[in-house]
Formats: structure tokens, sequence, C-alpha cells
């Protein structure tokens, strides 16, 4: 239903981290705020994110530059 979560931009783990911690601090700001209803959609989300990109994360299939660049350097050798 909402398709891989595997994306080359997230393949560094400190994005992946950044986007759980913005998910977690909403939830608080929404829960502080009064806004039980928001703060339980915010928080559902960022369970998800925890659990998808931090646990489950397998990495993209696009390979690195880095990755495409190292493998064109042992062909030629």
């Amino acid at each position: 239903m909402l398709g891989p979560a595997e994306h080359p931009w997230l393949d560094p783990l400190w994005r992946r981290v950044a986007l759980v911690v913005f998910c977690g601090g909403w939830t608080v700001v929404e829960f502080t705020m009064g806004n039980t209803g928001w703060a339980s959609i915010v928080g559902a989300i960022t369970a998800y994110a925890g659990w998808c990109y931090l646990y489950a994360y397998k990495g993209s299939a696009v390979p690195s530059a880095e990755a495409s660049e190292k493998a064109r350097e042992d062909e030629v050798q």
C-alpha cells in the first residue's frame, strides 16, 4: 500500500535517525499542547518510521556513486 521505504536519499543512517527524532519531537509538541488526537496519530507515524527506517531498513537497490566508481576500477584492472 505505501510502497517500499528504501530510497537512496535515506541510505545514510543520520538522515533516518533525524527523521524519527523529528517525528518524536512533533509527537511531544502535540501532546504538550493538549492535542491528544494528533499526538496519537503522529506517535503512530513515529513508531512506523522507527520500525521502517531503523529496524527493517535494508538499503536502496541503487548503488552509490562511490560503489559504482569502485566497480568500474575493478573491471579495468
